[in-house]
């Protein structure tokens, strides 16, 4: 085939591809109606406009959101596929807090020491002396990010932050142990039927009983309606406690009015003022935040302090917010997860709704900014994914040049490009965004597809040549060419 031909032809369905997914991108989304318990406030007619707004600007397929005081709901609107408040949405590691109320409530019952090693409860977990419960709590035990029950250890300094899922996990081992039943069984008892949160569940059976909403993860700007991964088991990486909770909007507002109501007789005020504020640890010194107990507070540059947990998973986002000085909290959930487009977005939605709490002006979100970040993305892995593809283009320029008696000289050449090259590709993510392969498979599929097609590509072609210079060689040194 022409390599002229062949090129323009590749050129043309890349550009077809990168047109389709444009216009797809463009769809708009739709606003569903929202509540409010008043209208003399025209507060949350514009957050409504804005919600409105920003889902579609972000091309979020499901959005929910609920405010509320101690008292009642002011405001919950649903936007694109969401039609109801009592829908429910994976929480991801908005679940910690959920964990970190419950051993809270084994410590004012006796049955748990913030001070003691976990090796009191769990015997034979690894520098189980070492480890002391609070240090689980606010992260400071010094266990690695991508670690799992099956293979966790101390590998940082105790006493500095280093957010890490295994905390959480280990801290749901602790609950079991010491409740002598399972971590759904007892989050159900203890927490979620007392505030009739009917909508929530720690079990992927309860969860899609209650309605669980469809998932999404983007590939190449597109969103795809995606399978959840909820955790087989007990050593995955994220695991039930630690981000697999799943509720409505609806239901988190009740849960943070317990917050708002000093407990509401699940937790006392004490101990509620111990996660928020008790043992609270900077998370770097150049972020304003501190993170205590399955919560956050940022105070800094905003007008007054704001207390906040989000939470990611493969096919969703949410977050959390309380606004102390205002009695005021509130809850946005989504469907989809599209790790440097999207969920930047939602960050910049969820801030936008707090400042507007807050008497500011919120951050806007372009009309365009979905298509531009992504046509950026897409453009660097398209680059990625040509520099594997060109090889097989002129591999036909390369046969005649492979017909010498040396083979020495070819490998030299092939070595660079065909081997090195693909190694440096593939430890592009670990290197720069510090996150295993097996990570970024699940959280970013399409640069993981990209990254692993074009290394096995180039070095695919590698082999070829190297075949080839072989036969070329031997044809050569007894005179067949």
């Amino acid at each position: 085939m022409n390599l002229k031909r062949t090129m323009h032809s590749y050129i043309a369905a890349i550009c077809l591809i990168s047109f389709i997914a444009i216009i797809f991108n463009l769809q708009p989304a739709s606003a569903k109606t929202i509540t409010t318990s008043s209208s003399k406030n025209n507060i949350y007619s514009n957050i409504d406009h804005y919600l409105q707004t920003c889902t579609k600007h972000a091309r979020i397929p499901a959005l929910s959101i609920n405010i509320v005081n101690k008292n009642e709901v002011l405001f919950s609107g649903n936007y694109g596929q969401c039609q109801s408040s009592d829908t429910p949405f994976l929480l991801g590691s908005v679940s910690k807090s959920f964990t970190a109320v419950c051993i809270m409530q084994l410590v004012e019952q006796q049955k748990i020491d913030l001070s003691a090693p976990i090796s009191t409860y769990l015997p034979n977990a690894f520098d189980g002396d070492r480890i002391k419960v609070s240090q689980l709590l606010n992260h400071t035990s010094g266990l690695g990010e991508h670690q799992t029950l099956k293979d966790y250890k101390i590998i940082n300094k105790q006493g500095i932050h280093n957010y890490a899922n295994v905390n959480y996990s280990l801290l749901g081992e602790i609950i079991e142990t010491v409740s002598g039943t399972s971590y759904s069984s007892y989050i159900s008892t203890n927490l979620l039927e007392p505030l009739a949160l009917t909508h929530t569940a720690a079990t992927m059976d309860e969860s899609m009983k209650n309605g669980l909403i469809d998932g999404y993860t983007n590939y190449w700007g597109i969103p795809i309606k995606t399978a959840h991964k909820y955790p087989p088991s007990k050593n995955c990486w994220i695991t039930v406690p630690a981000g697999y909770l799943s509720a409505s909007t609806n239901d988190l507002g009740k849960y943070l009015q317990m917050y708002l109501n000093n407990g509401n007789g699940i937790l006392s005020e004490k101990s509620i003022h111990t996660m928020f504020y008790g043992d609270t640890v900077s998370v770097e010194d150049d972020i304003p935040y501190r993170y205590g107990y399955g919560w956050s507070e940022i105070k800094a540059p905003l007008s007054e302090p704001v207390l906040r947990h989000s939470g990611l998973i493969e096919t969703g986002t949410s977050c959390i917010f309380i606004l102390p000085e205002r009695d005021l909290a509130l809850a946005i959930t989504a469907n989809v997860n599209d790790y440097f487009v999207t969920n930047e977005m939602m960050d910049t939605l969820g801030w936008g709704v707090v400042l507007m709490l807050l008497d500011s002006t919120p951050n806007e979100i372009a009309a365009n900014a979905y298509v531009r970040n992504h046509l950026w993305i897409d453009l660097i892995m398209l680059v990625i994914l040509l520099i594997a593809v060109l090889p097989f283009c002129f591999l036909h320029r390369y046969v005649p040049k492979s017909k010498c008696r040396k083979i020495f000289p070819n490998m030299l050449l092939i070595i660079p490009l065909h081997l090195l090259l693909p190694i440096f590709i593939l430890l592009l993510v670990p290197i720069f965004f510090k996150t295993p392969l097996w990570v970024a498979k699940a959280f970013v599929p399409d640069i993981f597809i990209t990254i692993a097609a074009s290394s096995a590509l180039l070095f695919i072609n590698g082999l070829i040549k190297c075949v080839l210079c072989i036969l070329y060689s031997a044809k050569a040194k007894t005179g067949e060419l």
